[in-house]
Parts: structure tokens; C-alpha cells; sequence
């Protein structure tokens, strides 16, 4: 077996209902169990007391990996997150390290001949299954500590239902809610059904001591949230190692700066940052922005507008769910292409020279523009 083959078949099942589930709910069509039973009954899920797991709308990412750096003093330190930041196989990682390719496909194959594909209209959740050839590869890799971040949600969601000694929930906001809604209250519900299966429960900070003029606010409410949840999960205070941040990034070009940052929920958007780049760099802003209807398309957009920067439109297409971009195309549209074609994008896309370009949208966008400008 090879590793594209291993993906095929972890996202086989999913795939071939997918038709069945569109416009239903988390908690019609996903069960969680299904997995689960299966890691029990080949002894991967690990002790709950060595177990911290992160939930929320934002900085759930950045949280978990900052509490995985700063446990490694302590030992192996496994850590989980959803969605994979480049490639898949980062979705898993020991003391910051993404398992190799040949391991990822050793401790799936080792997996699969175990697994019993379900009748429609259930499914393999492919969270589940990535979930599954982390724990497997933690196991064989004596792995002490464990971080993981959970998928959308907590209840119908294969990490958000192991148990665990401390939750953390960074934020709640409108996200998502064709899946967990389909209203704010059912989506908060969700998320802080967390507290049931942990022992301890961080609510995450909701205001900077500190602003950090360097990142958008969220990181510094990330780095509290962490330091909270480490308190809790170890019993003392720990030093927050810093980390590179998954969701926001600057790079310097000779004549410009380009930049990104995973923004979905106007909720989440700092806009004091936005409007102190715009005076750094005279004005001299191209916001490009890439959300499908499902997100706050409408919030973001009137954000940006209000900063009096240029925003176009980055419009993805291929295999990623059911995604609409109705609104986006009633603006300008500066590409639109598969969300997977880096070559395509570079050559497709033609980028001011000057000033500031501000990539902002979700985490497949970002994939896509990591590989193409920042890697």
C-alpha cells in the first residue's frame, strides 16, 4: 500500500454516503462510536489523567499545540490536530514531530485489516480514522502525554468523546452551523459538552491582559487559555513555550509583506490590528479573502470593507464537502481554482508588487496559500 492509497480508503466511506448528508445535522448522521469501539477493542485509547483535549470556534489549533510544546520537559507528548496544517500526516505528532510517511501507512495498514466498514448511512468518519493511526502510533512510540485537539464539534465527534482530564474550550461562536446548529445556543451546547467527559473544564480567557501588537488578539487569549489548561491538567503553573502559529503568519518580501490568517466569524477578527496594519503600510492593503457561504462571508467582508482596503475573492473548487461560493462571486473574484493546484494559483494570481497582501479565510485556503507563498 501506498500513502495515496491509504488516504483513499480512509476517506472511501465518507465519500460514498456524502450525497445522504447533505443538510442534515452532526447529531442525525455522525456516530462517534463507531470508531471508538474499535480503539477499545484494539487497547489504543489511553488513559483518561494523561489526557488534555481543546475545543472552540477559534485558537482551538493554537492552543493545542502551544499545551503540547510546553508539556515536553515532562516526556513524549502526542499531539492531535484537526484539520492537517499541510499534509496529512501532520495531523499527528510526538514532541512537534509529524510521523514519517512509511510509519503512517504501517500503523494504518495495521489498523485496517481490524476495521468493519458500516452500512449506509453510517460512515468512517475520516477524523476517526486519522484519530485512530495516532493512537496506534503513540502506543508502539510509548507516548506519556496526549493533546488533542477535537473536529467541529465535541458530541458527535470521535476525540471530543474520549476521556480525558482537563477540557479547554477557547471560544464559541456562530461556526459551523450546518452541522452542529442550526442555532447559536445548540452549537454552544455542542462545544461545552466537553465538560461530561473530562474531569477539569477551562473556559477559555476572553480578554488580553497584554496585547501583543504583533499578532492578532486571539493568540494572546490563546496563550492565556493554554497556560489555564496546563495549570488544571498538571497541577502547577507551566511556562508557555511559544511555537510558530498554524493560523497566522508575516513574511517579509523586498517590497511588500504578505501575511495570513485563519478568520471565519467576524466574533473572532481583531479589528483594532487590521486598522493599525492599515496606518503601518499607508493604506497600502489588498485583503484577499476566500469563504464559502457556510461561514460569515457577509460579517468578514463588511470588516474589511470598513478598513477601506482592496478585498478580492479567492474562490476553491475540488473535493472539500459541500461548498457554495454564491457570495463571493457577487464580488470581485481574483481567482478561482482547485483548492489543492499550487502551481495554478501562483501562475493565476496576480499579486500587487507593493504594500501589504492580507491572506484571510479558512484553514483549506490556507493550506493552499502556505504552499504557494510562505513554504
Amino acid at each position: 500500500m501506498n500513502y495515496n492509497h491509504a488516504l483513499d480508503l480512509i476517506f472511501e466511506s465518507y465519500i460514498a454516503v456524502k450525497p445522504l448528508l447533505k443538510g442534515r445535522l452532526d447529531r442525525d448522521v455522525r456516530n462517534p462510536h463507531i470508531i471508538l469501539n474499535m480503539a477499545r477493542q484494539l487497547d489504543l485509547i489511553p488513559p483518561a489523567d494523561k489526557i488534555l483535549k481543546v475545543t472552540g470556534s477559534k485558537g482551538k489549533g493554537t492552543v493545542a499545540r502551544l499545551c503540547a510544546s510546553s508539556l515536553e520537559p515532562f516526556g513524549k507528548v502526542g499531539l492531535v490536530i484537526s484539520p492537517e496544517e499541510i499534509d496529512h500526516t501532520d495531523r499527528m505528532r510526538i514532541n512537534g514531530q509529524p510521523i514519517p510517511q512509511d510509519r503512517f501507512i504501517a500503523c494504518f495498514e495495521k489498523i485496517w485489516t481490524q476495521i468493519k466498514i458500516p452500512s449506509a448511512p453510517d460512515y468512517l468518519s475520516p477524523y476517526g480514522l486519522f484519530l485512530l493511526i495516532a493512537l496506534h502510533w503513540f502506543k508502539e512510540e510509548n507516548v506519556d502525554l496526549f493533546v488533542i485537539e477535537t473536529g467541529r464539534g465535541v458530541r458527535f465527534d470521535e476525540g471530543g468523546q474520549i476521556p480525558a482530564h482537563t477540557g479547554v474550550v477557547t471560544s464559541i461562536f456562530f461556526e459551523h452551523g450546518d452541522y452542529l446548529g442550526p442555532t447559536l445556543d445548540d452549537i454552544r451546547a455542542d462545544k461545552l459538552s466537553i465538560s461530561e467527559t473530562c474531569d477539569h473544564l477551562v473556559i477559555g480567557a476572553r480578554d488580553t491582559k497584554t496585547p501583543n501588537l504583533a499578532y492578532p488578539h486571539w493568540y494572546e487569549l490563546a496563550r492565556q487559555s493554554a497556560t489555564e489548561a496546563l495549570r488544571a491538567f498538571r497541577g502547577r503553573a507551566i511556562d508557555i513555550i511559544d511555537i510558530p502559529c498554524a493560523s497566522f503568519a508575516t513574511r517579509q518580501d523586498v517590497n511588500r509583506t504578505l501575511m495570513y490568517e485563519g478568520m471565519i466569524a467576524r466574533d473572532s477578527a481583531d479589528e483594532a490590528f487590521l486598522q493599525r496594519l492599515m496606518q503601518d503600510h499607508n493604506g497600502q492593503v489588498h485583503f484577499y479573502l476566500s469563504l464559502p457561504d457556510d461561514k460569515d462571508f457577509d460579517g468578514i467582508m463588511d470588516l474589511l470593507q470598513k478598513t477601506g482596503a482592496t478585498v478580492s475573492q479567492i474562490i476553491l473548487t475540488g473535493e472539500r464537502g459541500f461548498l457554495s461560493y454564491e457570495k463571493a462571486k457577487q464580488h470581485q473574484v481574483a481567482y478561482q481554482g482547485d483548492f489543492n493546484d499550487v502551481c495554478a494559483l501562483q501562475s493565476g494570481l496576480d499579486l500587487p508588487q507593493t504594500g501589504l497582501i492580507y491572506f484571510i479565510g479558512t484553514q483549506t485556503y490556507l493550506r493552499l496559500i502556505k504552499r504557494a507563498y510562505f513554504i
